[in-house]
């Protein structure tokens, strides 16, 4: 009998076999979330041909694991259960592991989000598939847990769940897969026709019930976490007088909170505290062009708040042509600091702003909302990672002289072990930039902007076109084709951008993407968008209809209507407000509204 030691050695040999293999398989793969695992255990294979042929050849189940690059819940899986020994190699025996980028593949992620949500009633990322050796879903589910949490299986019990339910009932297993393939495949109904004035009811009690959920202590609308909305923003600030007040109340409440860097101007992606004090460690790209539009929508020249949303839209575009910008020309999706080791990136004691500053320590401090015991009330720090620890909080008034302190500190940063980034923006990302730029140059009459929003537009038509006839890649140097959010934001940069030039060229290229949206991705019998292109690549079994999940989607694939199809989508956008809660999601809510004529039709 081998001796406990000799099995763990023979153990750890065939691990590091399948580690290398595992390597090979991700190593050329440009995602930024694929290369994380490329030292896993796990056999992990990308989605494609290769892939598809190996299940079918063997004739095993697949796990699929949908994640992406900025999910702490993604990392935690990959740490916690696929870096368990015992647990990858049982995975490596008993499936075909595949792994997909959300980011880099929404066709698929889109698919996936589909069946977890209709069979399973689940919301949220990762997602955890186990496929039919034809990629069919017959089980999934969102983040598990190592071990059993709440009630909820852990991952390796529904895992074996699943492989059990393969290995004796294969039938049954392809049967469930295939009643709910039928299930996601039915087409939605068409909605009634569109009627101006319900529509305008609706959107009317929209407004009514986000108002109600309005906290003046607190300056923001819902729940915690809180998220800035941008979009809901900018329906609001389209509404009554009341409905106004309360968005440029939230825009006021952002400009001086940490959830805007004191330091660099880019906003954070949400807060984890109700008065957006604890800001969640990531800065987007597209939510900085998603900020500094709502900051450009809300005042006007004799506003007295104009001067301070000016500075917030302008620190929001300077931000990510500063920090986001890559060596090739293009711009980071993200900037991510969740990690351990970036766990005081954005934080001050003290102690370290006394020893950068000198004699204006004390000033900038008290202007700062520095505290010598922190400034994180410890009942929103239960872990106590913010002890004795400050977040900036962004003065109302800057004083001038304080200019070269926030200089100072931002270079003494700037040196510290930087964010992980993931380096590849969408072209829906890359849009919406476009679109803030050109718009910023205009209302502005900043002209470096329009060279900036020059620049990306260059990048775009050097690395995501694909031909004359205006067909887009997702994402720099890929080959996945463009997605319909990426063709709409793309219509809203290049048409804002001939706007302010008045370039009929590149008016003419928007019109080719407006072209190529309609014809790829516009089902008009229902008046909604498909989430994948046709036809569709392999292994995808569907073509699900365009969510609400992404914030910037409704009012992008608004704008385009205006000219193909506005009837058919004001009428099922103005159909989803009838169901459920009247408040909506505020993209959808603006989109509606700029196809009523609410705002300007850009």
């Amino acid at each position: 009998m081998l001796k406990p030691s000799v099995l763990l050695l023979a153990l750890l040999g065939l691990l590091a076999g399948v580690s290398a293999q595992a390597a090979e398989h991700l190593r050329g793969q440009p995602s930024a979330f694929l290369q994380t695992f490329v030292d896993s255990p796990v056999d992990w294979l990308p989605w494609g041909d290769a892939a598809l042929a190996r299940a079918q050849a063997e004739q095993k189940p697949v796990f699929l694991f949908i994640g992406s690059f900025a999910s702490e819940l993604a990392a935690a899986m990959r740490r916690q259960s696929f870096g368990n020994a015992k647990t990858a190699a049982w995975l490596n025996q008993q499936f075909v592991c595949v792994l997909v980028d959300r980011d880099e593949r929404p066709d698929i992620a889109a698919l996936f989000e589909a069946y977890v949500g209709t069979a399973k009633q689940l919301n949220g990322w990762p997602l955890n598939l186990f496929l039919t050796p034809d990629f069919r879903p017959y089980e999934g589910a969102t983040y598990l847990s190592p071990s059993e949490d709440w009630g909820a299986p852990g991952f390796l019990k529904l895992a074996k769940q699943a492989q059990t339910a393969w290995a004796t009932e294969p039938a049954a297993c392809r049967k469930r897969a295939d009643e709910a393939v039928a299930q996601l495949s039915e087409a939605p109904p068409r909605a009634p026709a569109w009627d101006l004035e319900k529509t305008r009811s609706r959107l009317a009690a929209a407004a009514a019930a986000w108002e109600g959920t309005y906290d003046p202590s607190t300056g923001s609308f819902g729940e915690t976490p809180k998220a800035p909305e941008p979009e809901l923003l900018r329906f609001m600030l389209l509404q009554s007088a009341d409905d106004r007040q309360s968005a440029v109340k939230v825009l006021q409440t952002l400009a001086t909170r940490p959830v805007r860097d004191a330091l660099d101007g880019g906003f954070f992606r949400r807060a984890s505290d109700a008065a957006w004090r604890i800001p969640y460690p990531q800065k987007f790209l597209i939510d900085q062009a998603r900020l500094a539009l709502a900051y450009l929508d809300a005042p006007s020249p004799r506003d007295p708040d104009a001067s301070s949303f000016r500075t917030c839209a302008r620190g929001a575009l300077d931000y990510a042509l500063r920090h986001l910008a890559t060596q090739d020309g293009g711009y980071a999706a993200l900037e991510d600091a969740t990690g351990d080791d970036d766990a005081g990136y954005y934080t001050w004691s003290v102690a370290e702003i006394q020893k950068a500053l000198g004699a204006d320590a004390d000033r900038f401090c008290a202007a700062y909302g520095i505290r010598p015991a922190g400034n994180v009330p410890a009942a929103d720090d239960p872990s106590g990672a913010f002890a004795g620890r400050n977040f900036l909080v962004p003065p109302a008034q800057p004083d001038p002289s304080l200019a070269p302190s926030v200089a100072r500190l931002l270079a003494i940063r700037n040196q510290r072990k930087a964010p992980r980034q993931d380096p590849r923006a969408s072209v829906a990302a890359l849009g919406l930039f476009m679109d803030a730029l050109a718009r910023a140059g205009a209302q502005y009459l900043q002209p470096q902007y329009e060279g900036d929003a020059h620049r990306v537009m260059g990048f775009i038509q050097r690395n995501c076109l694909l031909g004359p006839d205006g067909s887009l890649s997702h994402l720099p140097h890929s080959t996945v084709p463009a997605t319909a959010q990426d063709y709409a934001a793309a219509i809203l940069g290049y048409h804002a951008l001939a706007q302010f030039t008045r370039d009929r060229a590149i008016e003419e290229l928007a019109g080719k993407f407006r072209l190529q949206l309609a014809r790829r991705y516009f089902n008009a019998a229902a008046g909604r968008y498909f989430a994948a292109p046709s036809p569709l690549p392999p292994g995808l079994c569907m073509r699900p209809t365009v969510g609400a999940e992404d914030p910037p989607t409704a009012e992008a694939l608004a704008i385009p209507a205006h000219a193909t199809h506005s009837t058919e989508v004001a009428a099922a956008l103005s159909d989803n407000l009838g169901e459920g809660s009247p408040q909506g999601p505020g993209d959808q809510l603006l989109a509606l509204a700029l196809l009523c004529g609410e705002g300007p039709r850009r």
